[in-house]
């Protein structure tokens, strides 16, 4: 009867414990779940980044440029957790093939996931998620665009450098 009441008190300290590591990922701006496997947002503080771990993500990719804030912190933040930081430092005035050739490539790697993937509001997040809906998971322009809206996607030069990219590079809308 002790062990049970011992488990039980247990119980009752440690829930609301693990109740706000399981459900701090959430908290990060824009966090979304596009899939199981992933989830795209906006940029998240060191402490929401240390509540992704728990949850099962691997890899953490940052579609920032380092001048933007502490890439540095961050990236050690994410390394001192155990997962894997991937920087593809995106210009959202400019963004280039060669970054969203590069996050493809990151992205075809079935040993990065669980990931997240974000960006400082998850703008560039979305653009490049709409890049890969399109050009790897085979989805109509329309559906991606509408997915990659709902999870930040805002910037009209994004959206048109993601369906340019995916037109120019295998969209099934050609």
């Amino acid at each position: 009867m002790r062990k049970r009441r011992f488990g039980v008190a247990l119980l009752t300290l440690v829930a609301p414990i693990l109740a706000a590591v399981t459900f701090a990922a959430v908290e990060i701006e824009k966090f979304h779940r596009v899939e199981d496997r992933v989830a795209i947002g906006g940029q998240p503080t060191i402490s929401q980044i240390a509540s992704l771990a728990p949850e099962g993500f691997r890899t953490v990719i940052n579609l920032r440029e380092p001048s933007e804030h502490d890439a540095a912190a961050e990236e050690s933040a994410v390394r001192d957790l155990g997962m894997v930081y991937v920087n593809i430092p995106v210009r959202t005035s400019d963004p280039k093939d060669g970054e969203a050739d590069q996050f493809l490539k990151v992205t075809a790697d079935a040993r990065i996931y669980p990931v997240f993937i974000h960006c400082e509001t998850a703008n560039r997040a979305a653009a490049f998620w709409m890049i890969r809906r399109i050009v790897v998971d085979r989805w109509s322009r329309e559906a991606a665009e509408k997915e990659a809206r709902e999870i930040g996607l805002k910037s009209p030069s994004l959206r048109d450098f993601a369906l340019d990219y995916a037109r120019r590079h295998g969209s099934r809308e050609g």
